[in-house]
């Protein structure tokens, strides 16, 4: 073999292997090189809400002005009494427990204020005087006798909006009547600690009485403002 033809395959096989050389490092970076992950981690929180109690309407709703409308009464010479309905189905007394109360919890009626009277431009009279069975004025020599009675039990108790939660461990109240600084709040209903921790429940029916005292004058604007409310236990 001649030096010139040495010389040539020498350089064909340099650059045979700069070749080769080039391809093995294009593919030992093309296995090595990194990319961003195209995997994002969403995250999110979810906090319990609020234990509380409204007034709702067939929708759950907010009811802006609720109301009972007792039963129309007759001037008296003598004590009686009238009757009212609390909780419809327009306007549901309604608990919600968005795992805010996991030990239960007690629903309440109470006037604004325990000196609270029913209100008229004319006589006002007391709604929590038990003085002659709430048919004369007793300690509370205020205002005119009379006292109303709440009585929960003969309710309808429902559940809301939740599709798993159940009335199992809830207790209506029983028959109570408004003594002023003995028993200034009823309670409606009781949710033991074995009741749901998540739920909504609706309640109607509530009984409601007051006893007017005798000769209690006429007049057509009578009204007291009851408040209700809802504690964890």
């Amino acid at each position: 073999m001649s030096k010139f033809t040495h010389a040539l395959l020498w350089k064909l096989n340099l650059r045979a292997v700069i070749a080769i050389v080039g391809i093995l490092v294009l593919v030992s970076g093309a296995g090595t090189y990194v990319y961003a992950s195209s995997t994002s981690n969403f995250q999110q929180t979810i906090n319990a809400g609020s234990l509380a109690i409204d007034i709702v309407d067939g929708s759950y709703v907010t009811v802006g002005s609720p109301s009972v409308t007792m039963s129309t009464a007759t001037f008296s010479f003598t004590c009686q009494t009238i009757t009212g309905t609390f909780g419809s189905a327009s306007q549901n007394i309604y608990v919600s427990n968005p795992d805010a109360a996991d030990n239960g919890w007690t629903a309440s009626l109470a006037a604004s204020a325990t000196t609270a009277i029913w209100d008229s431009a004319g006589t006002d009279y007391d709604f929590n005087d038990n003085g002659g069975s709430g048919c004369t004025d007793g300690a509370d020599t205020d205002t005119l006798g009379g006292q109303m009675t709440v009585d929960p039990s003969v309710g309808t108790l429902a559940t809301g909006q939740c599709n798993s939660c159940v009335t199992t461990n809830i207790t209506k109240g029983s028959s109570t009547a408004f003594l002023e600084g003995t028993t200034n709040s009823i309670t409606v209903l009781t949710a033991a600690a074995a009741s749901n921790d998540i739920g909504d429940w609706k309640l109607t029916g509530v009984s409601v009485s007051q006893k007017i005292p005798e000769e209690q004058p006429a007049a057509s604007d009578y009204d007291i403002n009851m408040v209700l409310s809802v504690v964890a236990s």
